[in-house]
């Protein structure tokens, strides 16, 4: 593992410890997210600002918005990491909320990261045109997969509606996928949407996506299904001498001896370390102005604030059912 990656990891662990500081009521896993995005975008962390965004949220929406419960800290950490005028940003968000929901998006956890999607790829003036191709994208998978696709996979097809990917391309790669072992599924379904941003033809991308996976296993960090993105992010970096995927493995092995992350669990690590060393390779190849078979402009962190709503909301069912199961 490279020095510039352990020192990362550090200042993540730092950023996390102040962020659990002030924050102690929010979901961990929130704000395992919250360090990480601070942590890459080199940003000061400023409770107030959150605090006051979260104010506006709470102001222009009723109780049982989907812009409320657990996606609120996140939603409020996004925009404030971004933009240096978070409120209006949110409120720009509301706009398209009712353009979202017009053209067939229902009320989900999941159409709070979509719409921010929305807002960090999309120009105003493509607004309209992208909600529409998104909703038609979002129909063709439920057509193909009618009991995976759902609200989670919102995020996804606002991102796929910026780019010249046919649904048929991933399922492509589901196909493809599952024919080398992986587990049919919702984490799969997630797998061949991130790997069809790739250039490249289906079968290298599956076949360097597999090595990765045997890779990590032969590692002692088997990647079950619901983990599945992590391999997605590093799929889509060329890697024909396997330095990425050491950096990957080293990255993750320390981050599961650090003792505010070793409970995550390795799937959780692993899927942190994929970001941080996506993010340090797609940056390089930026600096040196090299071609790069990927497209480099995939919102990494939509991505994982998607895959982390999906993990609270698990989560949350589970603790629920184990309730009134009591």
């Amino acid at each position: 593992m490279s020095i510039p990656l352990k020192e990362k990891a550090d200042q993540m662990l730092e950023m996390f410890l102040t962020i659990n500081e002030e924050f102690r009521w929010q979901h961990n896993l929130s704000k395992h997210f919250a360090a990480l995005i601070y942590m890459q975008k080199k940003k000061e962390f400023d409770k107030g600002r959150i605090d006051n965004v979260i104010k506006v949220i709470k102001e222009n929406t009723g109780m049982f918005s989907c812009y409320r419960g657990n996606p609120m800290f996140i939603l409020a950490m996004l925009l404030c990491s971004e933009f240096n005028n978070p409120e209006e940003k949110f409120m720009k968000m509301l706009e398209y909320d009712k353009k979202l929901r017009k053209a067939g998006f229902k009320n989900s956890q999941y159409l709070a990261i979509a719409n921010y999607t929305l807002l960090l790829t999309c120009e105003d003036s493509l607004i309209d045109s992208r909600i529409t191709k998104a909703y038609e994208i979002y129909r063709e998978m439920r057509k193909n997969h009618p009991w995976l696709t759902s609200g989670d996979d919102y995020p996804l097809s606002i991102l796929i509606a910026g780019f010249d990917r046919s649904v048929n391309t991933i399922e492509e790669y589901y196909t493809k996928l599952n024919q080398e072992g992986f587990s049919k599924g919702n984490g799969l379904q997630l797998l061949s949407h991130i790997l069809s941003f790739s250039n490249e033809e289906v079968e290298v991308t599956v076949k360097r996506c597999k090595r990765l996976y045997d890779k990590l296993r032969e590692n002692r960090l088997k990647i079950y299904s619901n983990y599945y993105a992590a391999l997605g992010l590093i799929s889509l970096l060329e890697d024909n001498n396997g330095i990425v995927a050491g950096d990957l493995i080293e990255l993750s092995r320390y981050l599961n001896s650090l003792k505010k992350y070793k409970w995550l669990g390795k799937g959780m690590n692993v899927l942190l370390a994929s970001a941080m060393v996506s993010e340090k390779y797609i940056k390089e190849k930026e600096k040196t102005n090299s071609l790069i078979d990927t497209t480099i402009n995939i919102s990494i962190e939509t991505l994982i604030a998607a895959q982390t709503s999906a993990l609270i909301a698990g989560m949350t069912v589970s603790v629920a059912a184990a309730s009134s199961a009591n």
